[in-house]
């Protein structure tokens, strides 16, 4: 694969005909998980993959022609270091036997264990948005893995919805650009198979004492340090004494995130200060900078969506300081 600005990528174009389904299988076994490929049409195979590394986890794109992808005893004794795989087919149905056999609309997503032989059949063109996610990351947002591996995580309703639409978004290209810290990308991945995984788990019980004290100390930290651009969920968790497991565990019990707490005690921030007499003759840009955002456009978007109204719309209601308010 060639690497270009934290991206790399791979076609068959640049492969023979007849070697395009062997090299595209030796690709994935070295990047993901050992496994052998099969194809209808080996002459008229094609495939595209591009793939960036974000630490913890790594965000795949692949689009190509039918094929079936599965993992034999060999494949499987081959496997090395235990990770798990986020799979969702954008573009068509398809099916896996992992613990079960199941059927996939487009838009449904499953977890794959590496530890666990696994098969997956696209019988038509597809386009895959697979996460590759090491154990012990995922065993702080998710203590029992096994909870959610093999399970279908439906695209149309519950929390599966947050976690597929969210996860359509990322490709390599938006990961590496994006204009927010790759630690909330992150985060929000997390947090969100935590709730699939609380939406499949038995009810629980109602949140002790300690544990609403120690939510209301999170909730405060991040409240008092959200103007912090590069704030991680790490340094939140040292301040107020406790592991990060401790603390993602906690938001996840009230299905709350770290990363949507930041950007709406950000917006708060931000919505005092259009409202203030004091940054009147601030820019909607620097007070999106003064709040924590790295981006304005987004500020913005966070606010309406909060609001019902734009930064603009806010400072010219009614009330709204005028345009000769001295600033500081």
């Amino acid at each position: 694969m060639s690497n270009l600005n934290g991206i790399s990528r791979w076609s068959t174009d640049a492969e023979a005909p007849r070697n395009r389904l062997d090299v595209y299988a030796a690709l994935l076994s070295e990047s993901l998980s050992p496994m052998h490929l099969a194809a209808p049409e080996t002459n008229g195979f094609f495939a595209h993959i591009s793939a960036a590394d974000m630490g913890f986890l790594s965000v795949v794109r692949q689009q190509g022609s039918a094929h079936r992808c599965y993992q034999g005893p060999r494949d499987h004794a081959r496997a090395g270091e235990r990770s798990y795989h986020l799979v969702l087919n954008l573009a068509s149905s398809w099916d896996i036997q992992h613990r079960d056999a199941l059927h996939m609309e487009a838009g449904d997503a499953v977890l794959v264990d590496s530890a666990l032989p696994w098969d997956i059949r696209s019988p038509q063109t597809y386009e895959y948005v697979h996460i590759k996610l090491s154990d012990g990351w995922l065993r702080q947002w998710v203590p029992s893995p096994a909870a959610l591996v093999g399970r279908r995580i439906g695209g149309s309703a519950g929390w599966g919805s947050a976690l597929t639409a969210f996860a359509a978004q990322l490709s390599p290209e938006f990961v590496v650009r994006s204009p927010l810290p790759q630690s909330l990308i992150v985060d929000q991945i997390g947090s969100l198979l935590a709730w699939c995984a609380h939406d499949l788990a038995p009810p629980a019980k109602a949140a002790s004492v300690a544990a609403r004290s120690l939510h209301r100390r999170i909730e405060d930290c991040i409240a008092q340090r959200c103007t912090e651009p590069r704030l991680t969920a790490a340094e939140v968790a040292a301040s107020v004494g406790v592991s990060l497991r401790t603390l993602h565990r906690c938001l996840s019990q009230q299905r709350l995130s770290f990363g949507n707490l930041v950007i709406s005690a950000r917006a708060e921030v931000g919505v005092r200060m259009l409202a203030s007499p004091l940054f009147r003759k601030v820019g909607v840009a620097e007070i999106a900078r003064r709040a924590g955002f790295s981006d304005a456009s987004h500020f913005a978007r966070v606010v309406r969506h909060q609001t019902g109204r734009t930064p603009t719309q806010l400072r010219s209601a009614p009330g709204a300081p005028d345009a000769t308010t001295a600033c500081p």
